[in-house]
């Protein structure tokens, strides 16, 4: 059996459950972006206090799997995607990631092949995509809204996972906030007049996760906002005094994501994000 699952269609080890007091219906995932840490300061592997964080959270929750929400790698080399890979296997459980525009090139292609897909896990859309400078189209878009149709009245919650925060634009209501690279924005995208469209109007709670933020001290460690049954999330790793991962625990019925507050003392401070019913 292949040891990962990321993205697509790499396959782990079987999951490790710790023992914990949690409902039996109760699942649990984790969301990082930026996992490569402080572009001022890069290493090999993943973020060090990202990997603190994990282990600790796996002592107490029983972890299902995680998505990394892009900028994995700080360069696509074979030797940085050798120890960022070493570090996800080390996790002993899927991982999923969200290409970012560090991660991509030929590498990331030889290892994982088409850099979308989506997967069901228990009655729960998972959805994994990867922008082309910001945008959702062509082929792309044309498995967004089959997987839609083709499964969105089955399920329960959907989940989407993203590296840019494809919703924002700087001369809007999301202007305020500082994503890692403002040069990077194209323009324009086309979320609100494509995608957004797809998905608002379904009977589902759909779940944006992104992962362009967090990188230095001058940006925003992280966003949320609601329009109608699009729930945008934003979090990201780097700054060092802001750091935060997001730990979600779902069910049927109700879906609750944690903020994760990773301290320069490497204690942990939690905070609720969102709880819908």
């Amino acid at each position: 059996m292949k040891k990962v699952w990321c993205l697509f269609c790499t396959v782990i080890a079987l999951l490790c459950f710790t023992s914990c007091e949690n409902t039996p219906d109760e699942k649990y995932f984790f969301v990082a972006g930026h996992a490569y840490g402080n572009p001022n300061s890069p290493q090999y592997g993943l973020y060090p206090p990202l990997m603190t964080a994990l282990e600790e959270i796996q002592l107490e929750t029983p972890l299902e799997m995680g998505f990394l929400t892009g900028d994995v790698v700080v360069q696509p080399t074979e030797a940085y995607w050798d120890s960022a890979m070493k570090d996800i296997e080390s996790l002993d459980m899927p991982i999923y990631i969200a290409a970012g525009n560090h991660d991509k090139g030929e590498e990331f292609d030889r290892r994982f092949g088409k850099a979308y897909s989506s997967f069901i896990s228990d009655d729960d859309l998972f959805i994994i995509l990867a922008p082309s400078n910001w945008n959702i189209e062509g082929e792309q878009l044309r498995f967004l809204k089959n997987t839609l149709d083709d499964h969105s009245t089955s399920c329960q919650n959907i989940f989407l996972f993203i590296h840019e925060l494809i919703w924002w634009h700087p001369d809007d209501v999301y202007g305020d906030i500082d994503i890692n690279w403002r040069p990077h924005f194209p323009g324009e995208t086309n979320f609100w007049t494509e995608v957004s469209p797809l998905l608002i109007g379904l009977e589902n709670e759909i779940y944006i996760f992104a992962g362009d933020l967090g990188a230095t001290q001058s940006t925003s460690p992280y966003m949320y906002d609601q329009r109608e049954n699009l729930h945008l999330i934003a979090s990201g790793l780097g700054s060092g005094n802001r750091d935060n991962l997001l730990l979600v625990d779902y069910t049927d019925e109700e879906v609750h994501i944690h903020q994760y507050w990773l301290k320069e003392d490497g204690s942990m401070e939690i905070t609720d994000l969102i709880e819908t019913h």
